[in-house]
């Protein structure tokens, strides 16, 4: 068992020598806990100063027994793949079942040097932001957290991409937010370091939109891979969107692994079913930016919205699930990627906030028909941008349902509507699920 309710993350502080391939001396080891229940999991995070010039190992041990030995049946990591990125954290999962607590000391063994530390603890809660309660499309959502069955190549496969970000994402916006990243980071390796967003909030709204994004389901894979070509039309970028692989990941790695070659920007959706695999919940999006394969087996380097401090996480892949992915205690499957191609020079202004008229009159020039999503209420229709989600204790022993962002909603026929207030508002999420109308002409 995991000390402190379950769930540790615990600073690992480092006091040897060595420390050029560190920066500063702290290494975080983050446990997780869903609603109250701990996944068993932790992920360990080590800060480098610099990349390590070929891969090496990782191992963790933690005196548990506190004898003031480290024995291999205290390991918490052993001997894992290591390609670490400069100045940056990188990330690696495990399972625990010993109790950690503050003080206790640990052994960080990095390319056969070992580093002693000492241990700190703390909780983190993370099923607020990916917010699975919600979901009423699970095959499809991803607003929380597959892959495909991993086959290595005859030969070793090492790729990297550096200078990618990891912005943490809100509730239910781990799509957009994964996206934010890939885009963000192709549009600077091609030259438009001048188009980079001032605010990537800004930017992560205007996503949002382009794809349709609602608090139940986050945005199905049709609509995210739309959703940015419309974006990079509007934009005048030349970035095309393609959705790769398959819903099991069969195909995925295979198809992941070309694009990173080809130098494009990836994302991944997995997909979060029960422990025995027979039933998926939701699914979740993370950035992907590295691929590594030798001797039969697959890891890769991922930028998750939804894992605690900025830094890059390596997975393991064992047929078509990720091992030990932390945040769930279930198993984590894999499933579609998605790829973004660069196709030449930028002609217009990128990331300029679009107005919704703006964005509809760019429909309608590709000829599809102007969309607004809404919520129905007593006959009227209420745009989900003038809505919030809350979760008041009094609806429903705290179900999530809607409020007016602003005390009143303007309804798609002009008409005000005001917030009925406690308990529920306009009404329960799974009641009045949002739903895509025409949009008429006087809408918001």
């Amino acid at each position: 068992m995991i000390g402190i309710l379950g769930l540790v993350v615990f600073g690992i502080l480092f006091y040897t020598a060595g420390r050029d391939k560190l920066v500063g001396e702290t290494v975080l080891v983050s446990g997780f806990t869903s609603n109250g229940t701990a996944s068993g999991k932790v992920l360990v995070q080590v800060p480098f100063v610099r990349g390590l010039p070929t891969t090496e190992t990782i191992s963790v041990v933690v005196d548990t027994n506190q004898d003031g030995k480290f024995t291999a049946d205290e390991n918490l990591i052993s001997e894992f793949p290591v390609m670490p990125k400069a100045d940056w954290r990188n990330g690696y999962y495990a399972v625990s079942d010993d109790s950690i607590t503050s003080g206790m000391k640990a052994q960080v063994t990095i390319g056969g040097k070992n580093y002693v530390a000492t241990v700190d603890t703390k909780i983190v809660e993370v099923g607020p932001v990916f917010d699975l309660g919600t979901v009423t499309d699970p095959e499809n959502s991803m607003k929380g957290w597959g892959m495909s069955i991993a086959y290595a190549q005859d030969n070793s496969v090492e790729i990297n991409q550096e200078g990618v970000p990891d912005l943490s994402q809100r509730t239910g916006e781990c799509a957009p937010t994964a996206a934010t990243n890939s885009l963000i980071s192709l549009v600077a390796r091609n030259g438009g370091e001048d188009l980079i967003p001032g605010d990537p909030l800004d930017f992560i709204e205007n996503l949002k939109r382009h794809m349709n994004w609602t608090p139940e389901n986050g945005v199905p894979p049709g609509d995210f891979v739309a959703g940015k070509n419309r974006w990079a039309a509007a934009a005048g970028v030349p970035i095309r969107t393609t959705q790769v692989g398959d819903t099991h990941g069969v195909t995925t790695i295979n198809a992941i692994r070309g694009a990173l070659q080809n130098g494009d920007a990836v994302e991944l959706r997995i997909k979060f079913a029960d422990s025995a695999g027979s039933q998926v919940v939701g699914g979740h999006m993370v950035t992907v930016v590295g691929i590594h394969q030798a001797e039969g087996q697959t890891y890769i380097d991922i930028n998750d919205p939804g894992t605690p401090d900025s830094g890059t996480e390596t997975v393991e892949i064992r047929g078509n699930q990720i091992v030990n992915y932390g945040p769930w205690e279930g198993l984590t499957l894999l499933s579609w990627g998605f790829v973004q191609t660069w196709e030449g020079h930028p002609t217009g202004e990128l990331l300029d906030t679009m107005t919704d008229e703006e964005i509809n009159s760019i429909r309608q020039f590709v000829g599809e028909t102007p969309q607004l999503m809404v919520i129905e209420y007593n006959g009227k229709y209420l745009p989900i941008s003038q809505v919030i989600v809350e979760s008041e204790s009094g609806c429903d022993g705290g179900e999530n349902h809607w409020h007016a962002a602003s005390g009143v909603v303007i309804a798609t026929d002009g008409t005000p509507v005001p917030d009925p207030g406690p308990q529920c508002g306009y009404g329960k999420v799974s009641d009045r699920p949002s739903i895509n109308i025409d949009a008429p002409n006087n809408n918001d």
